[in-house]
């Protein structure tokens, strides 16, 4: 204590000096090091409430009891009462003794509700309180930045500006601004957090340390500043280090030092321009998950930001990172085809970039089934050669897609080159050993599908004999397996009953005049769309009652007879659910055939919605059978990924639908 109160005894005189001129030196209060740095100008007066601030208030005695606060008082604080100041100090109560139960004092109440003039009149009274921690670590100016309350966090720097006393290295326990609360937050953390950009530039301005001190939680001010995106507010961050090395301004900055990222996650390159102009290494520099800054963007499919960045520094593409993909691969890894495109266009080489494993973007795009890409790189003229290149495990794309079951991709990567069918890898083991070897026995749709394509493309290249494109499913679980036949059951039963009474609800109905020799019978019997109605209905009532004949084998519980029931039955469950709405087209043309416009409607509808039951059922059917047509059936599924995505197309047309009728019924 000797030496701080001889410190204190110094900075007194100092300030009797000051305040009996009415004036402060701005110099002498910057050049305490760590200190508080004054607003802008030669002098400044000091405020009428701080003439009478004694610097030794500043530092609490040793050995005060803690009193706590009657309600009265707790009421009237929290209410800016003045008045209960004033009974206050007519009791003679010591001011700075008195706490709430969760430690707050009577300044940390005024602050908190932003009574602006009973904090000028307690700081008068008892400054020391503004350095007082409550149980929570807070201080009055934590408090107060939390809250908002800008006036009062201005009185505060007043406060502190007018002490000397905060502007020494000994002194640094009392500078409020590098001050942590229990979660390691300062003051002006927390006036980022909460937006308050006003009170955070008078903070910035009050202290250069405080931005750059980290929490608990490696989060500085700085860092919150450049995820919030206050730009003006970063500047003034920056502008405090002056012209400090790079490794100095780095080594203040507590915390996690990844600026560069947290601008491009937040996808403000204003931002972005200010760090990478003060901090230019931070371009290539790793974040914890071990990505360069382009990487990330590329990550994140962030086009505007992988531009910037390549203009800055085209050199970072032949970055890698921590796991040794580089920027193009992380692009390729997403889906990202126009910031590969960009990468290819700006950097050419980079295409031929290979990761650890050998990869090129190629492998990449193929390994996570990223058709857009695979297509992009396979049929543009200066990469389709990646498509033969080989890993370290002699896996070329193709064997990556294969292993992973993207079928999509599977498509553009072999038709394109059936070179690329014959390569092996390092077990000796071409695209089809691996599908054939690692489907599994049971029906899993995308394997099955995934050998079927590859298959095809094999067949269609003529360099190797292909007599099928599926192989035999078997019945593993037996109770699966009954649940599978009983639900076929239900449907075969539901198409028999709605066909058979189908046929006796003849359209046009039946003749019922007893003058009439045809008494009884349809109406409409020699109509041609009434005789093609009731064909299809037959179809489709016969076929059902095949199915449910079928799979009454498949109930005995043979395995054998299960995959063989299933082979006969779903063929015929197929065609009679296929027929079942084409005699209801018909049956319908019959009733409204003389109504022309309604006519062509259902009838566009309806074909329509037959070729897409067919290529919805088509496939789980086909994929299940011992032996189908090489070249049918390939080409029917190559139609079917067609179809696919048009019918994504065709949903999103009806989504874009329904919301305009939305948005024009709201309007309306």
């Amino acid at each position: 204590m000797n030496s701080s109160e001889a410190d204190l005894g110094r900075i007194e005189a100092q300030m009797s000096t000051d305040v009996s001129h009415g004036q402060r030196n701005n110099d002498s209060s910057q050049n305490g090091g760590d200190g508080a740095t004054p607003p802008t100008g030669d002098t400044e007066s000091v405020p009428d409430y701080l003439t009478n601030l004694s610097l030794s208030d500043f530092v609490a005695l040793p050995g005060e009891d803690v009193q706590m606060m009657t309600p009265d008082i707790l009421s009237g604080m929290s209410n800016g009462n003045i008045n209960c100041l004033r009974r206050l100090r007519s009791q003679e109560t010591p001011m700075a003794r008195l706490k709430s139960d969760t430690g707050d004092s009577v300044l940390h109440l005024a602050a908190t509700w932003g009574h602006l003039e009973l904090v000028k009149e307690i700081v008068n009274e008892c400054p020391r309180l503004l350095l007082e921690p409550n149980s929570s670590g807070q201080t009055p100016l934590h408090v107060a930045a939390h809250g908002g309350h800008t006036p009062v966090v201005k009185v505060f720097v007043e406060v502190v500006n007018a002490s000397a006393s905060l502007c020494t290295e000994e002194s640094q326990r009392l500078n409020p601004y590098v001050l942590k609360d229990e979660d390691g937050n300062t003051a002006l953390y927390y006036a980022i957090e909460g937006r308050y950009k006003e009170m955070a530039t008078l903070l910035v301005n009050a202290n250069k340390d405080a931005p750059f001190l980290g929490n608990k939680k490696g989060i500085s001010s700085l860092y919150m500043a450049v995820e919030a995106g206050e730009v003006s507010l970063v500047k003034e961050i920056l502008k405090t280090t002056g012209n400090e090395d790079f490794e100095v301004r780095k080594s203040k900055l507590q915390g996690s030092k990844h600026l560069a990222h947290v601008a491009l996650q937040a996808k403000r390159l204003d931002v972005l321009d200010v760090i990478l102009k003060e901090y230019p290494n931070l371009m290539n520099e790793k974040d914890k998950d071990g990505r360069t800054c382009l990487s990330l963007g590329a990550y994140t499919g962030y086009y505007d930001g992988v531009c910037n960045l390549l203009e800055k520094s085209k050199e970072s593409v032949y970055v890698c990172d921590e796991d040794g993909s580089f920027p193009i691969h992380k692009a390729a890894e997403e889906g990202h085809e126009k910031i590969v495109k960009k990468f290819i266009k700006s950097c050419p080489d980079s295409k031929h970039l290979l990761n650890r494993l050998g990869q090129n973007v190629l492998h990449v795009a193929a390994k996570n089934g990223k058709l857009s890409i695979s297509m992009f790189l396979m049929y543009r003229e200066s990469t389709t050669h990646l498509g033969v290149g080989q890993d370290v495990d002699g896996n070329t794309p193709l064997h990556l897609a294969v292993m992973n079951w993207h079928f999509d991709s599977i498509t553009c990567l072999a038709m394109k080159n059936h070179q690329i069918l014959k390569l092996r890898n390092k077990s000796g083991l071409r695209a089809r050993d691996i599908a054939e070897k690692e489907v599994k026995p049971n029906y899993i749709f995308h394997e099955r599908w995934t050998l079927a394509v590859l298959l095809y493309a094999i067949h269609s290249s003529d360099f190797e004999s292909i007599e099928s494109l599926t192989r035999p499913v078997e019945p593993i679980d037996r109770k699966n397996n009954r649940d599978y036949v009983n639900s076929l059951l239900v449907v075969a039963a539901l198409v028999a009953t709605v066909t058979f009474a189908a046929g006796f609800t003849i359209p046009g109905g039946y003749i019922s005049d007893a003058k009439e020799k045809n008494l009884g019978r349809a109406t409409l019997a020699t109509n041609p769309t009434l005789f093609i109605f009731l064909l299809f209905d037959i179809l489709a009532m016969q076929s059902s009652v095949a199915t449910i004949c079928t799979l009454i084998w498949a109930q005995l519980g043979d395995p054998k007879l299960i995959r063989e029931s299933l082979h006969v039955a779903l063929p015929l469950l197929l065609f009679a659910l296929l027929c079942m709405p084409m005699a209801f087209l018909f049956g319908v043309i019959t009733a409204i055939a003389h109504v022309k416009w309604l006519l062509v409607t259902i009838s566009i509808i309806s074909v329509v919605f037959f070729l897409w039951a067919i290529f919805i059922l088509g496939p789980h059917v086909m994929l299940q059978r011992s032996y189908v047509s090489p070249s049918f059936t390939g080409k029917f599924l190559m139609k079917f990924m067609i179809s696919k995505g048009l019918s994504e197309c065709f949903v999103l047309l009806i989504r874009l639908c329904f919301f305009c009728c939305f948005c024009w019924c709201c309007l309306c």
